[in-house]
């Protein structure tokens, strides 16, 4: 008897890959959101953080100016930088992302800060949260929540 539950399986893989590595368009200002994820929230805090990368493929200049979320009422962008070697993270009023170029929201760097969880985010569920742009447009990115225990790889 043949098995039928390899190539089921085949299929099911490659839709949620390719669901996990979704990109979010936003066809009227040329804005790419890729790689977005959020970060599992510490048990007994309420704060959490969220990245991705985004690709201004047009030929203007587009600033994200705010952010908002049904899991919070309060989300901030903000920016990580080094400051006579101390590390110092500040709220930014918004991120300029250059025309035909991309700029990454990454630990240590970019980031959208989410404050005030109306209740905690676990690993593998997933959040929305709406990108505001100075050219009045917005656009609903969903983030993958990743765990706060990455694997580490191992080499032989």
């Amino acid at each position: 008897m043949r098995n039928v539950f390899a190539p089921v399986l085949t299929l099911v893989l490659l839709i949620c890959s390719v669901l996990v590595n979704s990109v979010f368009a936003n066809e009227s200002n040329g804005m790419v959101v890729e790689n977005s994820y959020a970060r599992e929230s510490i048990p007994g805090t309420t704060i959490s953080s969220a990245y991705m990368t985004l690709n201004n493929v047009s030929k203007n200049n587009l600033r994200l100016i705010a952010a908002s979320s049904s899991v919070s009422d309060r989300v901030e962008i903000h920016e990580h930088t080094m400051e006579n070697g101390l590390m110092k993270m500040r709220q930014r009023e918004y991120v300029e992302i250059l025309a035909k170029d991309s700029t990454v929201f990454q630990p240590s760097g970019f980031h959208l800060m989410i404050f005030d969880l109306k209740q905690p985010l676990k690993a593998k569920e997933n959040i929305k949260i709406t990108l505001h742009f100075d050219d009045e447009s917005s656009i609903d990115v969903n983030y993958l929540v990743k765990g706060l225990k990455q694997k580490k790889h191992h080499h032989h």
